[in-house]
């Protein structure tokens, strides 16, 4: 049995037991819901026999043509997370039953679980990196590659500062080094949109911070990072190339390290790099380890129908 609980519940909720990871509290479900309007916030309350009632954060999507039950956990690369009513961490035989219910439940669903916790099996597997703060900064920092470490150095030395920022002008001056970097990758506009930076921040008060890294007072890198209870999650990241020379890169995330360990984060979630060798090197010479997780995707017969006739649509039109 599934019972549907409204953002107001969740944020009372959240008040209390704040998820561990970011994206599985009401702040980036809110924030995505006020962006793309086809979304609502809310928690799933999975019972099955006799279990303890788990509970899966979610967007449900609402369409405007299909009466159809459909939830998402999470878009945008986000994550959810199957939860005891006190709080803790559902275990991996706890969320295959409640993944069962769902399907059972629901028109169709798919969920993401944070990867850092015990999950449903199955789905289609993706990596995440990350780096262990269990054993605190020093034993962190003793994970970081020796280059990696000179190169954060040399950039101090050079006048690189790194620290947040708040207010409308951090949000317009991070965009701008968003659509810079944009256009180095060839892209018309970011895939951030500016709108939901804003209502992240808004939302997500002191745990959704801006960051940057300045040179001469000017911001020449940043990135957008999350907090949960237990993981920072670095959301998104910009740079002005012609700045790389200073290793901007390095400093922030030695910056970042430290401020997740000073806020007792036990992860530092870098998030995937699937298809950039490069980047993925990056947070490997930062001592970030790889860790799979999965994606599990539910679909009854009249959602599978009809995206078949859609594929088929498509296929005629473009082909």
């Amino acid at each position: 049995m599934i019972e549907r609980l409204d953002s107001t519940w969740w944020l009372e909720y959240d008040r209390a037991h704040p998820a561990p990871t970011f994206f599985a509290r009401p702040a980036w479900a809110l924030a995505t819901a006020e962006v793309y309007p086809s979304f609502t916030p809310a928690v799933l309350r999975v019972r099955s026999g006799g279990m303890e009632p788990i509970l899966v954060p979610v967007l449900e999507h609402r369409s405007k043509t299909l009466r159809l039950r459909r939830f998402n956990a999470f878009p945008l690369g986000g994550y959810t997370c199957f939860l005891h009513e006190d709080g803790t961490v559902a275990s991996q035989r706890e969320c295959d039953r409640a993944i069962r219910e769902i399907a059972a439940c629901t028109h169709s669903a798919t969920i993401i679980p944070w990867p850092l916790a015990p999950a449903p099996a199955g789905g289609s597997e993706h990596v995440t990196a990350v780096v262990d703060l269990s054993g605190g900064i020093d034993k962190a920092l003793d994970g970081v590659d020796g280059c990696f470490r000179r190169m954060a150095s040399q950039a101090l030395r050079r006048g690189v500062e790194c620290a947040p920022a708040t207010g409308i002008e951090a949000i317009q001056t991070y965009y701008e080094l968003l659509c810079e970097s944009a256009k180095r990758w060839g892209i018309p506009e970011p895939v951030e949109r500016r709108h939901l930076i804003e209502a992240l921040v808004r939302h997500g008060g002191r745990d959704v911070e801006i960051w940057f890294a300045r040179a001469d007072g000017r911001a020449i890198a940043g990135g957008v990072v999350f907090y949960g209870s237990e993981e920072l999650f670095f959301w998104s990241a910009a740079m002005l190339s012609e700045f790389g020379r200073l290793r901007p890169s390095n400093a922030l995330n030695f910056a970042l390290l430290r401020a997740a360990a000073e806020r007792g984060m036990r992860w530092y979630n870098l998030g995937s790099s699937e298809g950039l060798p490069g980047v993925a090197r990056f947070k490997k010479d930062l001592g970030a380890r790889d860790i799979a997780y999965h994606e599990i995707t539910l679909a009854r017969l009249p959602v599978r129908i009809v995206r078949s006739v859609r594929h088929a649509i498509h296929k005629t039109m473009t082909g």
